[in-house]
């Protein structure tokens, strides 16, 4: 493996001096006895199998560092144990500073613009009014300006337009827009008729110049065109885009936007984003809205629960998923039992220098006992009845009302009671079935059914058994051929680092909806090297690349190619048949993700608590806020390991927690866990 960097060695540097000063008694405690983290184990192998999905299911089998035990910690006890910020394209650390501060330059005047400016509209209406008619004689000569002063000020309901006799040219014409446009434009319509003008008094013109239209404020209480409330004129900012800091708190990212959507009126669709977060933590992530002012952003912010704004700025483009290049994490690691600063040091060091499998985490297949990927293999087999059945089906760890209605469909067949009892929000793919099932009134109208489950969440199901086809794939690798280099026959593409990869989640990515190229780090269309004995040494392992099953895709040329044909084989299906689908959406092309990563800027520090109700890392609203810096205490009863560190958009936590820990960590294992915790007080969902 290569030396570590400068960076690095400086990063260690700062690391090992976070560690505090343990006497023997504490370091006992700390460390905990090999039995007791054995027993724990065995008692957790011991629970009814499959009553929750594991990493075994999944294809997670492997570990880059030989030789090591693992310890029992608990992640994400409370949700403020886990942090994430987005990282830019730019590679900058997107942080939440102010909840006030916008980036607003004036933006550029248009022709259009600087010619209504030119015009010199007076601020009064009635003002305005006046010095219409002596613009309108310029062109139109003093009788003509006259007759239509004349038609506006009148009240007799039966003259309400005026047909001039001249004929103008089209830059006559455009000049007399221009006035009655912006001098009067509550008071008369202005139209050509055969080369010539017409004028229309409005309803709510008449009374005089001097009321400019009437004590109503026919012109929106006077001012400059921009405040007058005209379509397109009311928006003052250098793009259509206000752009924002979002800090959110044990909150999904939808539910938030739909928070901030209703207080300023609009709609979700008006917000676009750069990845998805996860629930269960404490993220910031950038967003944008469509022509929404910051101002009633902050207006709306004050408002939310459980997430801030701030950090506005404006521009000309939507974000969309995948505009960044990566994510800020730091994750506290609470009740460490089995490890202390000495045992795990070079563990931690080792990580730091070498990474981890890249592999995809357990939350991109469920945490129930049915997977994502199972229902995958029933909708690439075009088996809808199959996928329809495995979702609905009952299984352990549902909520109450998803349970009872799982259990009415499963042995009534009655799709509107089982719809009545099915939570939306809670069960959106279960939710559009049962519907689907209820409005057609037939239990075997399968394909129907499915069609009906929003379009991100029917990929969602083919992109996780490409998941767990790369993961078997990636252990039977690494298990067959080690981590020492890359061998002949493997696929190398030269490590990307952190770029901006569509789509993204904060502890994986998400569903950006291309056939194959989901949550890859490198697409169908880059064509890998294949490393043979001439090319092998321009290689790292860092280089190795695994294909994503599809038909565009290139196969390893050694015996990891037959592992994937012998595991589809076994669903029924092949790697060089994913291109013959019924379905389009469902041809799947492939990609192709990195086999080994490494963190960046990996840091950690030992920390000392008693009351597991302590917050033991800041928010950026707690910066802002001035909370002070949570401190380790020297004679805490328990022990937690504070972890920071990047990772690519496309890489999982999650997985680099699993090779540090060596522990299970699917939710079900980690509930269980913090549960059993000695003080355990888990902050409400």
């Amino acid at each position: 493996m290569s030396s570590p960097s400068p960076q690095d060695q400086a990063s260690a540097k700062r690391s090992r001096a976070a560690s505090p000063e343990v006497t023997d008694k504490q370091q006992q405690q700390a460390a905990g006895s090999a039995e007791d983290v054995a027993a724990k184990r065995a008692r957790n192998e011991e629970e009814p199998p499959h009553q929750f999905l594991r990493e075994t299911d999944v294809g997670i089998t492997q570990f880059v560092t030989a030789g090591w035990g693992g310890f029992d910690a608990i992640i994400k006890h409370r949700f403020s144990d886990f942090f994430v910020n987005e990282i830019d394209p730019a590679g900058n650390v997107v942080r939440l500073t102010s909840y006030y501060d916008a980036v607003d330059p004036t933006p550029p005047v248009t022709e259009a613009q600087q010619a209504i400016a030119d015009l010199n509209v007076p601020a009064d209406a009635g003002q305005a009014f006046d010095a219409a008619f002596g613009r309108l004689a310029e062109i139109l000569g003093a009788d003509d300006a006259a007759r239509i002063r004349q038609l506006l000020e009148s009240t007799d309901e039966s003259q309400t337009s005026l047909l001039l006799d001249q004929e103008l040219d089209k830059g006559q014409r455009r000049g007399v827009y221009a006035i009655t446009n912006n001098f009067l434009p509550t008071q008369v319509r202005c139209d050509t008729i055969d080369g010539k003008l017409a004028f229309v008094r409005r309803s709510s013109a008449g009374g005089g110049g001097g009321g400019g239209g009437g004590a109503n404020g026919a012109r929106g209480g006077g001012g400059a065109p921009e405040q007058r409330g005209r379509r397109g004129q009311a928006w003052a900012h250098d793009g259509d885009f206000c752009y924002f800091v979002m800090q959110k708190e044990n909150h999904d990212t939808m539910d938030v936007l739909f928070q901030i959507a209703r207080s300023v009126k609009s709609t979700t669709r008006s917000f676009g984003m750069a990845g998805t977060k996860d629930k269960r933590g404490i993220t910031v992530q950038r967003c944008s809205a469509y022509r929404i002012d910051h101002q009633r952003l902050i207006g709306a912010s004050k408002g939310l629960r459980g997430a801030r704004l701030g950090n506005f700025s404006y521009g000309p483009r939507e974000l969309k998923l995948g505009d960044l290049s990566g994510n800020r994490f730091e994750i506290v690691l609470r009740h460490v039992r089995g490890a202390d600063a000495q045992s795990l040091g070079p563990v931690l060091e080792g990580i730091r220098r070498t990474g981890f499998i890249n592999y995809y985490g357990m939350q991109r297949f469920g945490t129930q006992s049915i997977s994502s990927h199972s229902v995958g293999v029933a909708v690439l087999k075009a088996d809808w009845q199959a996928a329809t059945e495995l979702i609905l089906k009952p299984r352990p760890g549902d909520r109450k009302e998803v349970r009872q209605a799982r259990e009415v469909w499963s042995e009534r067949r009655d799709a509107s009671a089982a719809l009545a009892l099915m939570p939306q929000k809670a069960a959106l793919a279960e939710h559009s079935l049962l519907m689907a099932f209820a409005r057609s009134g037939c239990e075997n109208n399968a394909a129907s059914a499915f069609a009906a489950v929003p379009r991100n969440l029917r990929l969602m199901y083919v992109h996780a058994y490409q998941s767990y086809v790369w993961n078997a794939a990636v252990s039977q690798r690494l298990a067959r051929f080690g981590i020492g280099g890359p061998v002949i026959g493997d696929l190398a593409v030269k490590a990307p680092g952190f770029i901006s990869a569509k789509p993204s989640s904060d502890d994986g990515p998400g569903v950006n909806g291309a056939n194959g190229d989901d949550s890859a780090d490198v697409s169908s269309r880059v064509e890998p090297t294949l490393v043979t004995a001439k090319n092998i040494k321009q290689f790292t392992i860092y280089d190795v690349v695994l294909p994503l099953p599809g038909w565009a895709v290139t196969y390893p040329e050694h015996e990891i190619k037959g592992v994937y044909v012998e595991l589809m084989k076994r669903d029924g299906l092949s790697p060089f048949g994913l291109g013959k689908h019924p379905l389009k959406e469902y041809k799947l092309t492939g990609a192709y993700r990195h086999m080994i990563i490494k963190p960046r800027d990996f840091e950690y520090e030992w920390m000392r608590y008693n009351d597991d109700a302590q917050q033991l890392a800041r928010s950026d609203s707690d910066v802002i806020e001035g909370r002070p810096v949570p401190e380790s205490v020297a004679s805490g009863e328990h022990v937690a390991l504070k972890l920071k560190f990047d990772l690519p958009s496309s890489a999982y936590a999650t997985m680099l927690l699993r090779e540090l820990m060596r522990q299970e960590t699917a939710a079900g294992h980690q509930t269980k866990m913090s549960s059993l915790a000695p003080t355990a007080q888990q902050q409400p969902e």
